[in-house]
């Protein structure tokens, strides 16, 4: 990778046109539209007195979907400027919606089984599979119950869609999607066993939602 997903994400003019550049255009808004969908299946079961944490919570779009779900979400990010986004546009919201800027790392070490269920979506494949454990585990040792998190699954038929996609000239979607293989380790690593999981979209999108419980 050429840019570091850390501090790129800290900066205000990035933050301020994400969810423009990402969700604006015709396949933005249908991967958004796929995903809240596929958020609303995982969580359909989980009992809306819970407290979610959101990490990394970004501009606040997935934490929408939770909220207008009915649940309290709590939004952590490294990045200020992105929870700034978060709050302005999820205000309505109130209470239910509280934000803290921190590093998942150092808030394991601090914090641990603070809360009722974890979402963390988006953010592992932008780490090699070492940085995917860490992160992940982390996540894990926040929470009590439910970790939810998102990934790129590689399998023979998302490869060759990557490689054609490639050859058109379109950037891929995730820089360390995981395979199957792989997906066991990190689950492992992170002392999670996978529940179960949901696919947005087979023939189109590589993303899946993984529900996994603490071993």
């Amino acid at each position: 990778m050429d840019w570091d997903p850390i501090n790129h994400y800290k900066d205000v003019a990035v933050a301020e046109r994400y969810d423009r550049e990402r969700f604006s255009g015709l396949p933005g808004r249908v991967f958004n539209a796929l995903e809240r969908r596929t958020l609303r299946r995982a969580f359909a079961k989980v009992d809306r007195s819970l407290q979610v944490l959101d990490l990394p919570c970004g501009t606040g779009r997935l934490a929408e979907t939770l909220l207008e779900d009915g649940f309290r979400v709590v939004g952590v990010d490294i990045s200020a400027p992105m929870l700034e986004v978060a709050q302005r546009k999820l205000q309505r919201f109130g209470s239910n919606f509280v934000t803290r800027v921190g590093d998942v790392r150092e808030l394991a070490r601090s914090e641990p089984a603070r809360y009722d269920v974890a979402l963390c979506a988006r953010v592992l494949m932008h780490f090699p599979l070492e940085g995917q454990i860490e992160f992940l585990k982390s996540v894990a040792m926040l929470t009590k119950g439910t970790v939810m998190f998102s990934q790129s699954l590689s399998t023979p038929y998302q490869r060759t869609r990557r490689r054609f996609k490639k050859l058109l000239g379109n950037a891929p979607p995730a820089a360390y999607p995981i395979t199957e293989a792989e997906l066991k380790i990190l689950l492992k690593g992170a002392g999670l066993r996978e529940a179960r999981r949901h696919r947005l979209s087979p023939p189109i999108s590589e993303a899946i939602l993984v529900v996994a419980e603490h071993l």
